[in-house]
């Protein structure tokens, strides 16, 4: 097991911390912390470099490519930076954005065009205007998208779960056969991190799967069905808007 920070002696974690500096982020690692940063719905999110959002954990202008802990994230400096950005790509369609210097031409970036729902002391609620497809953004910076089953399980009141879907993710080492047989909670200690996450009981309510393992590339997929962590304001909201919500359809001919 990789030691972590707070294991190290003063000394070794600045060194590590200047080794970071100097070296291209990994990126299948936290973008604040440089640890592991495996994607889970509410915990751990990704940004991929074409949505152009500006990375303010760079030394120089760049565009985020890669995970986010959330609990990194609630403690940054940065954090009203990112979430003034991050609520703008969520409301803007293509647009047009300066590039990352003076003498770079303009870029052009493709929002996701949701429209604001919900406003509250702790979060924001944006519905998409084409889809059964929401967003949810908290003020100290984490997200996380949900859809229709989600919503119906609010309505219904049940605690709604993040959608059972593969993903995908490059280990730092290689764990070996031994990958196959962790549960969640052993795969984010292996890798020295499950104390970016949750406590062990939380972990315990997180539907893991492993599906596969390739070593040459350290790839692993996996699903990881999370309880979704909302905030007391937007459950009471969503409760109401489930009741009233008509789900988008489609004609025909255009299915």
């Amino acid at each position: 097991m990789r030691p972590t920070a707070a294991c190290l002696p003063p000394l070794l974690v600045i060194s590590r911390q200047a080794e970071r500096s100097q070296e291209p982020m990994d990126h299948s690692s936290c973008r604040i912390c440089g640890d592991p940063a495996p994607p889970i719905d509410g915990r751990c999110g990704e940004i991929i470099g074409y949505r152009l959002v500006r990375d303010p954990w760079s030394d120089s202008p760049s565009f985020l490519d890669g995970n986010l802990h959330f609990s990194c994230l609630e403690k940054t400096d940065e954090r009203g930076q990112f979430h003034a950005e991050f609520v703008h790509l969520v409301q803007a369609g293509h647009e047009e954005i300066p590039g990352l210097k003076s003498s770079h031409p303009p870029l052009t970036r493709m929002g996701l065009s949701m429209r604001p729902v919900f406003s509250g002391d702790e979060c924001d609620i944006f519905q998409s205007r084409l889809s059964d497809r929401w967003m949810l953004v908290k003020k100290t910076g984490p997200w996380f998208g949900f859809g229709l089953p989600q919503l119906r399980a609010i309505g219904s009141g049940e605690i709604p779960v993040s959608a059972s879907e593969v993903t995908r993710y490059r280990l730092p080492v290689d764990l070996g056969d031994k990958v196959g047989r962790y549960g969640l909670s052993e795969l984010l200690e292996s890798l020295g991190v499950a104390h970016r996450y949750a406590d062990a009981d939380e972990l315990a309510r997180v539907q893991y799967r492993f599906r596969d393992y390739y070593a040459p590339k350290r790839l692993i997929d996996y699903v990881a069905v999370a309880p979704l962590p909302l905030p007391e304001e937007a459950r009471t909201f969503l409760a109401a808007h489930a009741k009233t919500y008509t789900p988008v359809t489609f004609d025909e001919e255009d299915a």
